[in-house]
């Protein structure tokens, strides 16, 4: 039987904001229709609000309009048709409790990223302690409390939220993240034509990328080009200073279109290297997209990158935060093109496999069961 789901909440969408629209593609993968209740988030203009205090109290006024707006559309939503489930995007940290009060239709809330983490120990803006870090952790708790289940993206951040927020472990499930602009076919590969292997690194420069890690290392590999697509403005300075003329500085945001140019004439892309907590648990989106395109990956040896990928034959891996051994694998496969052709032979199989279509069905599936069995036990 299909299942009716609606997604209910203030998402983003468009390039950049691919995991509400992965999590649309799992479901209708595994049989469901879904419904849209939506009120458009702000984009990227949260990264602005962030260094601009003074626009917060027009930010929260309009935040509240959303809310109110969104309850409206909710009411009418559900007049219509009660759906079997309501799925409340990232972010809904703000909206969950709303939909709650509204409906007893079982809500999954796909939390995907911890306020907590993500300002205090991720990013760290705030000290922890602080009255902003115990605001950020309330506001976890609260959002996965309103929930019935509550989606991350990888089993180590399912196990940290639940700990964190001290919910029982059986309010969570994960789905990992996915690719949904995939290409059909992967893209030819190139074998290096001047000697040099092009190493492709794209994403903002937040620590657990451990940009600086990457930078120091490819300084001491001559035989190795980085294309750099983002980072901070101190990041692209130093990159310029230590590569000079073995870096090619792409803007610090390009389309989708042209991140696929520089997929498609890369050799290698960069993973993350940080070690916080964040990186040993995520996925990035970065080595879905680059397993997609078929090409390789190397990356920090985290826990949840390697129940994954290793083994795969897609994925090299180097320490966390060390340069030292992250240049000898750069230097090795600068030395060993072929290495480099059969990893990209492997990539777009191991994408298939555990974060194409069938696989984010197959998660979608086992949350519903995991749903559904919590609703037998309590329910609310």
């Amino acid at each position: 039987m299909s299942q009716d789901v609606l997604f209910c909440g203030l998402w983003d969408e468009g390039p950049g904001y691919p995991r509400t629209t992965s999590l649309r593609r799992a479901v209708v993968a595994a049989g469901g229709a879904v419904r849209d209740c939506r009120v458009a988030g702000v984009g990227r203009d949260k990264q602005r609000l962030v260094q601009q205090p003074w626009r917060w109290p027009a930010a929260w006024w309009q935040g509240r309009r959303d809310q109110r707006t969104l309850q409206q559309r909710l009411r009418a939503e559900l007049a219509i048709a009660r759906p079997d489930c309501i799925v409340v995007p990232y972010p809904g940290h703000r909206v969950v409790a709303d939909v709650r009060r509204s409906t007893d239709v079982p809500i999954v809330l796909d939390l995907f990223l911890s306020a907590y983490d993500t300002v205090v120990e991720d990013r760290r803006l705030v000290a922890p302690g602080s009255l902003l870090a115990q605001w950020c952790e309330r506001l976890d708790r609260r959002a996965c409390s309103a929930a019935d289940l509550v989606l991350l993206d990888t089993p180590e951040n399912a196990a940290y939220v639940a700990e964190l927020t001290g919910l029982p472990a059986e309010r969570f499930a994960w789905l990992p993240v996915h690719d949904p602009d995939a290409p059909t076919t992967p893209f030819p590969w190139q074998t290096p034509r001047d000697g040099q292997l092009e190493l492709l690194f794209f994403g903002t420069g937040v620590p657990l990328h451990g940009l600086d890690t990457l930078l120091a290392a490819v300084a001491s590999v001559p035989r190795v080009r980085l294309v750099l697509v983002g980072g901070t403005g101190p990041d692209r300075n130093r990159a310029q200073q230590l590569l000079g003329d073995r870096l090619v500085l792409e803007p610090e945001f390009v389309d989708r279109q042209r991140l696929a140019e520089l997929l498609a004439r890369c050799h290698l892309v960069a993973g993350i290297f940080g070690a916080s907590g964040k990186a040993q648990r995520v996925v990035p989106f970065k080595v879905v997209h680059a397993l997609a395109a078929g090409r390789p990956v190397l990356t920090a040896a985290t826990p949840a990158v390697c129940r994954w990928l290793d083994g795969s034959d897609a994925v090299f891996f180097a320490p966390a935060a060390e340069v030292g051994p992250l240049a000898t694998v750069l230097r090795d496969l600068a030395r060993a093109p072929a290495r480099l052709q059969h990893a990209a032979a492997a990539a777009r199989p191991a994408y298939e496999r555990r974060f194409g279509d069938a696989a984010a069905a197959g998660h979608w599936q086992q949350a519903m069961e995991r749903l559904a069995a919590n609703q037998a036990v309590g329910g609310r």
